[in-house]
């Protein structure tokens, strides 16, 4: 029997990469949600108590938030800064967690893409040029 190897023109991957990246954004925008009630408790609470407990309460979803995304930030810097995402000095543990997290066929897409044309891919994404098209 052989074996096929998946490609991302396969329509089922793109739309598990593409589940998983709603999955994730509803996940970070209900911390984002989250914190911003919390945040505007920790300003306009009743009392002292109410804001500070509120203002811990912020605290934790704004660390949640960075735990969430700091792997997925580190990948997409250095891939805007034209570095390679499988070398460790770069990023290549930020890669590895991407690929093997919840989101991980997302993660997969992003890397495939930096294998490929990363200069291209942050140019179409984000309308910059990467430090090496400078």
């Amino acid at each position: 029997m052989t074996s096929k190897k998946t490609l991302w023109n396969d329509t089922t991957r793109y739309e598990t990469a593409l589940d998983q990246a709603v999955i994730f954004i509803a996940k970070l925008s209900n911390l984002v949600i989250s914190a911003k009630k919390e945040a505007d408790s920790a300003v306009s609470g009743k009392n002292k108590t109410v804001r500070d407990n509120s203002a811990v309460a912020v605290q934790k979803k704004v660390s949640q938030l960075i735990t969430e995304t700091e792997h997925w930030n580190h990948v997409l810097e250095t891939m805007i800064a034209g570095k390679d995402v499988h070398v460790q000095e770069n990023c290549k543990g930020s890669k590895l967690d991407i690929v093997a997290g919840s989101e991980y066929e997302l993660g997969q897409y992003l890397i495939d893409q930096s294998d490929r044309t990363a200069d291209k891919y942050i140019a179409k994404i984000t309308g910059e040029t990467t430090d090496e098209q400078k």
